[in-house]
């Protein structure tokens, strides 16, 4: 049956080069909140350890390159060092300018197009201020990577725009380097052709690459954050289905167990009632008692399994209207006065309004035992078209003790819950005699016989 919370009662756009790590697949559930993507500056690699890893292998790759051509000019033994700048100066300017192209590629995840322009000026300046862009030409390598990078974090349009950008810059500076030292027209555009080639052809391919990888990113992403998701709302579904399944077992201590605590209060009651004039008499309520007792604890050790084994389900028959006799037995042995009177047949009821009913009743008699000891029960359950009708009311009785203690302080209002979450409503008071009435209506849908 359910309660108010709806429980029954009753049985993406970056990549791991850009700092964003994928879930590991293991065995860590329930899961917790989404993993933060990583904000640092260095973290490339998804950390800063992997980024520093990859911007030194950039700078060596590129150094190399760079000063293969005047080492080897060195070592052929020339006449005279070609350039204005001395040797020293001339590796200490390279290896700066490899370094600078590497290191600002830490710029890349927060500044993707001002990483750009940066290792294209520098390239720039060290071809036409040393005026040897044969040299230099490995430095391509951090142009390269960066239009990758950029094009992992920029849109298609943008990505391929800046290549263009990249390509169409750097042939009108070495153009204009090339006429200013003295060389023709034609000369000039067939050594450009080649060196705009070498350098076009990886940057064309890093913005494919880039914008390919940045789909492929997109997509994890997306997929990741639907597995969180899904994963958050198993973890929530299993904790509302725990929570479900303690309040029902807490509702069938109190409606079970708690009906046999009532008994064992009267048959104490009345054990002490006869105990001075009738010792025998006592000793045998006595032992029902302890019967009554066992009852009990059979009852709570039921509901305790419940709480030890998942997923068991009880073999336990839910009981309803049609086990009215056995409940109203159970308490005419207990020396409870109740009458019981039935109209209509109660085997056609769903089984919820059935179930819903007999957890009336079984309530309504227990507080009678507890509240109103040895006065009687009138109990009567209509069936009619279109609803079934309870009516339970007992006499007045004598004053009983504080019985405060006894009581979770819940059945009533738990049996109103049930009752309206049916379309019911349930009414209970004193009457003008002193004793206590409880009633409540529950619709049901006709039967065929009935509406015949």
């Amino acid at each position: 049956m359910p309660t108010r919370s709806g429980c029954p009662q009753e049985p993406a756009g970056r990549g791991m080069l850009l700092g964003d790590r994928l879930p590991v697949h293991g065995n860590t559930f329930p899961m917790t909140s989404p993993p933060t993507p990583a904000t640092e500056p260095l973290a490339l690699l998804g950390s800063a350890r992997a980024s520093w890893f990859f911007v030194v292998t950039v700078f060596l790759t590129t150094v190399v390159q760079a000063l293969v051509s005047p080492t080897v000019a060195l070592l052929e033994g020339a006449t005279g060092w070609p350039l204005p700048v001395p040797i020293a100066g001339t590796y200490a300017l390279l290896i700066l300018g490899c370094a600078l192209q590497a290191g600002v590629l830490f710029l890349t995840q927060r500044m993707p197009r001002l990483t750009i322009a940066f290792v294209v000026a520098i390239h720039l300046a060290l071809a036409t201020g040393l005026s040897v862009p044969t040299w230099v030409s490995g430095m391509s390598l951090p142009i390269s990577v960066a239009i990758f990078l950029g094009a992992t974090r920029l849109n298609a349009t943008r990505a391929i725009a800046w290549c263009a950008a990249v390509i169409v810059a750097e042939s009108v500076v070495l153009l204009c380097w090339a006429m200013g030292a003295g060389e023709s027209i034609a000369a000039a555009v067939g050594w450009l052709a080649s060196q705009v080639m070498s350098l076009a052809a990886p940057a064309v391919g890093g913005t494919a690459l880039g914008l390919w990888w940045s789909v492929k990113a997109r997509r994890m992403r997306v997929a990741r954050e639907a597995a969180e998701s899904a994963a958050r709302e198993h973890d929530e579904r299993v904790a509302e289905a725990q929570r479900c399944e303690r309040a029902r077992i807490a509702q069938e201590l109190h409606d079970v167990a708690g009906q046999h605590l009532a008994g064992l209060i009267t048959l104490a009651d009345a054990a002490l009632k006869v105990a001075p004039t009738r010792a025998e008499q006592a000793l045998e309520l006595l032992q029902d008692v302890r019967d009554e007792g066992r009852f009990a604890a059979a009852g709570l050790a039921g509901a305790l399994a419940d709480l030890r084994v998942g997923g068991v389900v009880s073999s336990d028959a839910t009981q309803d209207l049609r086990d009215l006799d056995e409940l109203v037995g159970f308490w005419r042995a207990r020396g409870a006065v109740v009458a019981l009177d039935v109209v209509g047949s109660l085997d056609s009821l769903p089984a919820v309004v059935s179930a819903t009913a007999f957890r009336g009743v079984q309530e309504a008699l227990t507080n009678a035992a507890k509240h109103a000891p040895g006065a009687p029960v009138d109990v009567r359950v209509s069936r009619s078209p279109g609803r079934i009708s309870v009516a339970v009311a007992n006499a007045a009785a004598a004053p009983v003790g504080d019985l405060s203690g006894i009581s979770l302080g819940w059945g009533l209002s738990g049996i109103r819950e049930r009752v309206e979450i049916l379309g019911g409503s349930l009414s209970a008071g004193e009457d003008v005699g002193g004793g206590w009435s409880l009633g409540f209506v529950i619709p049901v849908a006709s039967t065929e016989a009935e509406r015949s």
